[in-house]
């Protein structure tokens, strides 16, 4: 597939204005994250290079099937990524390969393409969707709990309501849990009043008599 280069320049703008809105305007703005908005610019601009390019030449499939192997190196693992980042992640990467496959006629089919994927990531990720909802990893010290002491326990600590707990790892060798918790912002409960009775009292330690000097 041939595609003049003013068609190039004209998918090349549309790329980088979606890239530039996805990364600054939508993630930047709500996740203050530098390093990865660096990353996704760079996976976005590299990706549309190699696929225009691939869609302007005549290629064999062990070329594309060795671009997949390049992306499949490239781990999120090598830093801590949340669920948010790397939906904007893989969202960067279809954006880069729309707009480098697009060409001929097929540029305003990229444009629809594009508003799409960032219209979904800025209702998925607004902060008023399901703002109330959060999720942190408890670890609970003096070992084993029942499981069904565990929710009452986390709401306590927490003080909201907690609405799905998963018991990850039981260390018995340090007297810990560790606990996935799901919970609400905006169910707050009443935390436990601790009796007195419960109350651990040390007892000072009485100093052992003098012996008597000879």
């Amino acid at each position: 597939m041939r595609v003049s280069y003013g068609e190039f320049l004209v998918v090349l703008a549309i790329d980088l204005v979606a890239i530039l809105v996805l990364t600054y305007a939508l993630y930047f703005r709500r996740h203050q994250r530098r390093d990865l908005t660096l990353g996704l610019m760079g996976i976005n601009v590299g990706l549309f290079a190699v696929s225009s390019f691939s869609s302007t030449t005549s290629l064999s499939i062990g070329f594309g099937i060795g671009l997949f192997a390049l992306l499949s190196v490239i781990r999120l693992r090598s830093t801590v990524a949340t669920q948010e980042e790397i939906g904007y992640y893989f969202v960067a990467l279809v954006i880069g390969l729309i707009n480098g496959l697009a060409g001929e006629d097929r540029w305003n089919v990229a444009i629809t393409l594009n508003v799409v994927l960032l219209a979904v990531m800025f209702i998925a990720d607004h902060p008023r969707m399901l703002p109330h909802a959060e999720r942190c990893m408890v670890v609970l010290k003096g070992g084993t709990r029942a499981p069904g002491s565990l929710k009452a326990e986390l709401e306590d600590k927490l003080g909201f309501e907690v609405t799905r707990l998963h018991v990850l790892e039981i260390d018995y060798a340090h007297h810990s849990t560790n606990v996935d918790v799901r919970f609400r912002t905006d169910r707050p409960v009443a935390r436990r009043v601790v009796p007195r009775a419960e109350i651990d009292v040390v007892a000072p330690v009485e100093a052992p008599p003098e012996e008597a000097a000879p």
